[in-house]
């Protein structure tokens, strides 16, 4: 069982994750924030269906997910995740390629904004990206690809007008 000051130490390590995911969907501060928000009281009243401190990360990003679906279902419309900020531990990237990507992702449809930022962003495997979004990780997969494949055509549309 996770204590009170376990939790929150839990919840501050996913603090970007939960808000990439988040802000992902529902492209605005403010609607982001009033995500985590439900999505912390409500991971604290449902803490005792979590079944291992390993899979919390998981557990919560689905609670996000799925407070995010609700909230854009409530305000009745789907709205595109807005710039996403590109941090690469293994290569430095020029400023203009991290903006051309950042429109690109910017520019995909739902799920495929969603897969890449649980994948590339939040290095997540597909089973747990499978887990938070509902769907097989078949579909997860094909996801991945379609939006690499939708990213390589913007980019390369991008990178050949200049």
């Amino acid at each position: 069982m996770i204590d009170k000051d376990k939790f929150c130490e839990l919840i501050r390590a996913n603090e970007k994750a939960m808000y990439s995911l988040a802000y992902s969907l529902v492209k605005n501060d403010n609607d982001a924030a009033d995500v985590i928000g439900e999505t912390i009281l409500r991971a604290y009243k449902n803490i005792g269906t979590l079944k291992s401190e390993d899979a919390f990360k998981t557990w919560l990003l689905k609670i996000v997910y799925n407070t995010a679906v609700e909230f854009i279902r409530k305000e009745s419309k789907v709205i595109p995740m807005e710039e996403v900020e590109v941090t690469s531990t293994k290569t430095e990237h020029s400023i203009e390629t991290k903006l051309a990507l950042n429109e690109a992702v910017e520019s995909l449809k739902q799920p495929y904004r969603t897969v890449i930022t649980l994948f590339y962003y939040e290095d997540l495997p597909i089973n747990e990206i499978s887990k938070i979004t509902n769907t097989t990780t078949i579909s997860v997969k094909q996801q991945l690809s379609r939006a690499r494949k939708q990213l390589r055509e913007i980019l390369r549309e991008d990178f050949n007008n200049e």
